[in-house]
């Protein structure tokens, strides 16, 4: 077999589990993407919400952003954090 064909399986295999369809294709929709770093990476028993880099934005709706990735922030969703998060290694009191 040739490198494309590992990379590239063919359709007549075995089907996909739901799980490993998930992994393949996450849905973009309702993910946050705002995170300086990994939720969970941070001090035990933190959150976002308690993190001095937590802001509000409000726009049309609010929505909750990190302050580290402000250059990257959209008036929506795309870059938002959940603030019931675990805490990233970059959180502060």
């Amino acid at each position: 077999m040739s490198d494309q064909t590992q990379l590239f399986p063919s359709f007549d295999g075995p089907a996909m589990t739901p799980a490993e369809r998930r992994k393949l294709f996450p849905k973009s929709r309702g993910t946050a993407k705002g995170y300086a770093a990994i939720p969970g990476t941070g001090p035990a028993g933190e959150t976002c919400g308690s993190c001095s880099h937590h802001v509000t934005k409000r726009y049309a709706k609010n929505y909750h952003k990190c302050e580290l990735m402000s250059a990257y922030w959209t008036g929506g969703t795309a870059t938002d954090i959940r603030v019931k998060s675990p805490a990233c290694r970059e959180w502060q009191a």
